[in-house]
């Protein structure tokens, strides 16, 4: 794994946050280092409407030798988002594994 870059369209979203999708992403990542060439996570506040504002973690895992894995939640605040973001993520990245051993 060459590279996490965690980016926000917010200034409302701190370097604590950004620092931590950073770790929990690597965390879920750290045995499939071979597998993965880049990841990028976006955190973004979305407009909830009349209920209270949400944040959502997109997540973006370039593959080698080819291939890419996109996975978004949504949390009440930014490390809920963080935390189903990379739930999803390492399943889905369990299952594409599964897939790609037993072919």
């Amino acid at each position: 794994m060459n590279r996490i870059t965690v980016v926000s369209e917010d200034d409302a979203i701190n370097a604590q946050a950004r620092t931590y999708a950073e770790y929990r992403a690597f965390a879920v990542l750290a045995r499939h280092t071979r597998k993965v060439r880049r990841v990028r996570v976006v955190l973004r506040q979305v407009d909830a409407g009349e209920t209270c504002d949400k944040v959502a973690c997109a997540v973006t895992v370039t593959l080698e030798p080819a291939g890419v894995l996109r996975i978004r939640a949504t949390g009440p605040h930014v490390y809920a988002a963080i935390n189903r973001a990379v739930e999803r993520l390492g399943r889905a990245l369990g299952r594409r594994v599964e897939q790609r051993l037993s072919s």
